[in-house]
């Protein structure tokens, strides 16, 4: 499970909105892409289990490993 406090506290110390997030995934052409209001919900905890595409896109542009984004229990 996708911790979205973390994804969105490493979001913000990059200065990065959920907007430059979805232009970031668009503008680099990945495999998959992740929209603003997509974005607004991982962080939310709205959607819990993405795709492991979606979480490997999301770590390459917030520049963390895929475990950092995991919730650890």
């Amino acid at each position: 499970m996708l911790n979205g406090k973390k994804i969105r506290e490493i979001r913000l110390s990059l200065g990065y909105t959920t907007l430059d997030v979805q232009n970031l995934t668009k503008k680099q052409k990945f495999e998959t892409s992740i929209s603003k209001s997509y974005l607004e919900e991982l962080e939310r905890g709205d959607k819990k289990n993405p795709s492991f595409d979606k979480v490997v896109v999301l770590a390459r542009i917030l520049g963390c490993k895929v475990d950092d984004l995991i919730l650890s229990i």
